[in-house]
């Protein structure tokens, strides 16, 4: 078993639960970063808050504005997880450093699969 079949084959099926992408992830430059603390189930809605709003406002994994932000690929990759309840624009707003127009053009930048340190 590895991160990849436990993110894709268990916690996304089980938890149905688009934050999961912050928290479960690969080691590569674009993947957001690793909790550096367990996850604790008295704690997990506030960690994975936390870890949507870490990557979010990281600008080397997305560049948020108002009116033309650029974001991860992990959002065009996995839209159907992130918009089942909401639009993406919605999703981001709740944890976006700034808020995106309801009309902003989004594009994805490019995926750095490079390993991180």
């Amino acid at each position: 078993m590895d991160l990849n079949n436990m993110e894709h084959g268990q916690l996304r099926k089980k938890f149905a639960d688009p934050r999961i992408h912050f928290a479960s992830v690969c080691a590569s430059k674009s993947c957001p970063a690793l909790l550096n603390e367990a996850y604790d189930p008295a704690r997990l809605d506030q960690q994975l808050d936390n870890q949507a709003k870490t990557f979010l406002k990281d600008t080397f994994r997305n560049k948020v504005s108002a009116t033309s932000p650029q974001i991860s690929k992990i959002f065009e990759w996995y839209k159907m997880d992130f918009t089942k309840k909401e639009s993406l624009i919605d999703f981001l707003n709740k944890y976006a450093p700034v808020k995106i127009n309801a009309n902003a053009k989004i594009t994805h930048l490019d995926y750095d699969w490079g390993l991180n340190e």
